[in-house]
C-alpha cells in the first residue's frame, strides 16, 4: 500500500512537472510573440526565442517530465496556433522542439554530472549547454524539412539557431541567477 501512494506522489509530482512547463512554455511564447515579434525574420522564426530557454530549462530541471511537457505544448502550438503547410510538418516541429533539448539535458548530465537544481553548471557550462540545445533544436526542425522536400533554407537555419540560442542564455541565466539568489543553504543563518 505504502508503496502505491509512493508511485501515485511521484507521478503526480511527474504531471505537475509537465503541466509546469505547459504552462510557462505558453506564457512565454506570448511575451515572446509581443515583445520580439518585429524581430521575426519569417513565420516562426525569430531573432529572439525565449521560449527556447524554457525548452532546455524544462528538461534540465524535470527530465523525461519536462520533455512530456514540451512535447505537448508543442504539439498544441503546431497544430492550434502556428500556421504550418502540413500535419507531417507540424508533427516533426513538435518532435524536434521537444527532442533537441532533452538530448541536450542528457548530453549535460552526462558530461557536468548535473545535480538537482542546475548544480555542478558553471556559467561556461551554462554556456556550452545552451549553444548545443540551441544548435540541435534547429537543425532537428531543418533535418526533417530537408527530408520532406529536399531543401535547406541555410539563413532561415542560422536565424533559427540564433534565435534559439539568445533565448535560452537569457532564460537559462536568469533561472541560474534566482536559483542562487533564492537557495536557502546559501544564506547564512542569523540563530548559528
Amino acid at each position: 500500500m505504502i508503496r502505491s501512494a509512493s508511485l501515485q506522489h511521484r507521478v503526480a509530482r511527474q504531471l505537475g512537472y509537465a503541466a509546469l512547463t505547459i504552462f510557462v512554455f505558453l506564457a512565454l511564447n506570448r511575451v515572446n510573440e509581443f515583445v520580439f515579434g518585429p524581430f521575426e525574420h519569417s513565420a516562426g522564426i525569430n531573432w529572439v526565442f525565449l521560449p527556447a530557454g524554457i525548452r532546455l530549462l524544462a528538461t534540465l530541471l524535470f527530465g523525461a517530465a519536462g520533455f512530456l511537457g514540451l512535447l505537448l505544448v508543442s504539439l498544441y502550438l503546431n497544430f492550434q496556433h502556428f500556421v504550418f503547410q502540413d500535419d507531417v510538418r507540424a508533427l516533426s516541429g513538435a518532435i524536434a522542439g521537444a527532442g533537441g533539448p532533452y538530448l541536450a539535458y542528457l548530453f549535460a548530465k552526462h558530461w557536468f554530472d548535473l545535480g538537482p537544481w542546475l548544480k555542478n553548471l558553471t556559467a561556461q557550462r551554462l554556456l556550452v549547454t545552451g549553444v548545443l540545445c540551441g544548435i540541435m533544436s534547429p537543425a532537428f526542425h531543418h533535418a526533417f524539412m530537408w527530408v520532406q522536400t529536399g531543401l535547406v533554407d541555410w539563413t532561415a537555419l542560422g536565424v533559427m539557431m540564433t534565435g534559439d540560442i539568445v533565448g535560452i542564455l537569457i532564460v537559462l541565466y536568469l533561472a541560474k541567477g534566482l536559483i542562487v539568489l533564492t537557495d536557502p543553504r546559501d544564506v547564512e543563518d542569523p540563530l548559528a
